[in-house]
């Protein structure tokens, strides 16, 4: 390597650390404005808003299928009393049903 190839390459290796410590005190500087923790609280409420933005668009372009979505969440939360219900209604004809055909078969037993 010659004299001025050295000299040379001292002069890119000079450049290269003057922009790598530029670079390095950006992003100091950008630390220093705010901290990690508020950078992904930030960040993150970001993303949140933009994916509830996404939601309700596709909440509107589709209405039928997002309350359908919703009655089914609801049927989910609510199975119980639901269930209940629906037995209260349908289930006494069934039950009164059984007690008359045990009854029935009792009597016969005893004929």
């Amino acid at each position: 390597m010659t004299e001025a190839e050295v000299i040379e390459a001292k002069r890119l290796r000079n450049t290269a650390r003057d922009v790598f410590d530029t670079q390095k005190d950006l992003v100091r500087a950008d630390l220093d404005a705010a901290s990690l923790g508020k950078r992904v609280a930030t960040r993150i409420s970001e993303d949140g808003r933009y994916l509830a933005e996404e939601a309700a668009n596709a909440a509107n372009r589709n209405k039928a299928l997002t309350g359908l979505g919703a009655l089914a969440v609801t049927a989910l939360v609510f199975r119980k009393p639901l269930m209940a219900f629906a037995g209260s209604i349908f289930g006494a004809e069934k039950v009164e049903d059984a007690e008359e055909t045990a009854a029935d078969t009792e009597k016969d037993r005893v004929e």
